[in-house]
């Protein structure tokens, strides 16, 4: 239970199962909508911009540097996002 409540992000004392099972038995239950036209809003890798470096100024870049929280070499540490 607890690497449930650890994966899921839920902070309680008790988890009540069977209405986690009975929300993703509702969203099984849900009927296919009509998806023609909808291929056109999905990211293709052959519809992607090229990266473009951008230089910018080294004081201003120091300036960064000095009031970010954590570095590593010349790497900016953020949070993790996916545990």
């Amino acid at each position: 239970m607890d690497k449930l409540q650890q994966l899921s992000n839920i902070r309680a004392d008790e988890v009540n199962i069977s209405k986690i099972t009975d929300f993703f038995e509702t969203i099984k239950n849900v009927k296919d909508i009509d998806t023609e036209g909808a291929e056109d809003h999905i990211v293709k890798s052959d519809n992607l911009r090229e990266d473009v470096v951008h230089n910018c100024d080294p004081e201003e870049k120091a300036l960064i540097m000095e009031n970010f929280p954590a570095q590593q070499g010349t790497y900016l540490v953020v949070p993790k996002v996916i545990q």
